[in-house]
C-alpha cells in the first residue's frame, strides 16, 4: 500500500524536466533511444512535452536488430509514435554476430550502443529506470563484481564524445506503467524478456517478486548501495592515480608495485589493466594474475583473450 501511494506523489514530468536542467545546455542535439517498450516510449513522450520550454533538439533512434519476428512491427510502432509527437525518427538496421563469443545478447547490446552513440548529437537519452538500477546491483553482486560494477549506472556520463543521460533512473517501473495507462499511451512488448532461462529475467520474474515480498523499499536500498559504491569507486580511482605516478606510462614497475600492500597493488593493477583497454577479470583470477605477475623471475607472458596478452620482462610489465 506504500509503494502505491508513493508511486502516485511522484511528479514524473518534474524529475524529467530537473535532470534535464542539470546536464542539458542551450542548443544540445538530444537523442532517445527508442525501443518502442513502455520506458523508452513514455520518456519520449516527457521529453516531446517539455521540449517547447528548453532549447534543445529532440530526436529518436530505433535499433533494428532483426532478431525478433516482429522486428518490423516494432519499428513501425515506434515511427507511428514519433509521427504523433512531431519528433525526427532514424531506424538503424544493424547486423548481430549470431555466433560471436560473448553471446547473443552481448553482441546485439554491443551492436545496439554502436548505432546510438553515432556521431551527430551531443546527448543520448536512456530510458533505464529504479528497478533496472537495483537488478543491475543485485546482478553484478551475485557476480561478485568490483566497486565500480556494483556502482551499477550513473544518471550521467560520457561515452566517448557524447553524454549518456538517463532521466528516470531515481523512477519505479509501476509508475512508468501507471503514467502510460493514465495518457493512454501504446507500447510493444518484447516476448524475449520473459525468457528465465537468461540469468537477468530469472533474477527479474523468479527472484526480486519474492525479494519484494520480504523487501518492499528493495529498489531504493540496492540504488543507495549503488550510490554509495560509486563513491567508493572514485576514491580507489584517485588512489590509483597517486600510485600510477611512480610508474611510467603505459608501464608499471614491478618491484614498486611488490612493495605495495597487496590491495593497494591489486587496486593499481586493475585500473591499469583498465587504462589498457582490457576487460577486467574476476576477483580471483585478478588476484592470480598479480601473484605471477610479482613472483616471475624469467620473461613472463599471460594472456588477456582477443589476441592481446600482459608481458612481464626485466621487471617492467606492459599490455601487447
Amino acid at each position: 500500500m506504500a509503494a502505491t501511494k508513493k508511486t502516485s506523489r511522484l511528479d514524473l514530468p518534474g524529475q524529467v524536466e530537473a535532470c534535464v536542467s542539470r546536464h542539458l545546455r542551450s542548443g544540445d542535439r538530444l537523442r532517445v533511444a527508442l525501443s518502442g517498450g513502455v520506458d523508452s516510449v513514455v520518456l519520449l513522450s516527457l521529453l516531446a512535452k517539455i521540449t517547447p520550454r528548453f532549447p534543445f533538439e529532440l530526436s529518436a533512434l530505433h535499433v533494428h536488430h532483426g532478431l525478433n519476428p516482429r522486428a518490423d512491427e516494432w519499428a513501425e510502432h515506434c515511427s507511428v509514435l514519433c509521427r504523433k509527437l512531431n519528433v525526427s525518427l532514424e531506424i538503424a538496421h544493424v547486423k548481430v554476430a549470431r555466433k560471436s563469443a560473448e553471446g547473443l545478447e552481448a553482441s546485439a547490446r554491443k551492436a545496439r550502443y554502436a548505432a546510438l552513440t553515432k556521431p551527430g548529437v551531443e546527448v543520448l537519452a536512456l530510458a533505464h529506470h529504479l528497478d533496472d538500477q537495483a537488478e543491475t546491483v543485485l546482478f553484478q553482486l551475485l557476480r561478485g563484481g568490483e566497486p565500480r560494477a556494483l556502482a551499477a549506472m550513473p544518471e550521467a556520463r560520457m561515452l566517448g564524445g557524447i553524454k549518456l543521460l538517463r532521466p528516470l533512473l531515481n523512477v519505479p517501473k509501476s509508475a512508468l506503467y501507471a503514467h502510460a495507462r493514465r495518457y493512454r499511451l501504446e507500447w510493444v512488448e518484447d516476448d524475449s524478456n520473459l525468457d528465465t532461462s537468461l540469468s537477468r529475467n530469472a533474477l527479474r520474474y523468479d527472484i526480486l517478486p519474492v525479494l519484494e515480498k520480504h523487501f518492499p523499499d528493495y529498489r531504493e536500498r540496492l540504488a543507495g548501495v549503488a550510490k554509495r559504491m560509486a563513491e567508493v569507486a572514485g576514491l580507489l580511482e584517485n588512489l590509483a592515480g597517486q600510485d600510477k605516478q611512480a610508474h611510467a606510462l603505459n608501464e608499471l614497475n614491478c618491484a614498486e608495485l611488490k612493495s605495495m600492500p597487496e590491495t593497494r597493488a591489486r587496486n593499481l593493477f586493475a585500473h591499469f589493466l583498465r587504462d589498457q583497454g582490457v576487460p577486467l577479470p574476476g576477483p580471483a583470477h585478478l588476484r592470480e594474475m598479480l601473484r605471477q605477475l610479482l613472483e616471475a623471475r624469467t620473461r613472463l607472458e599471460i594472456s588477456l583473450g582477443h589476441g592481446r596478452r600482459l608481458v612481464r620482462n626485466k621487471g617492467k610489465a606492459w599490455v601487447e
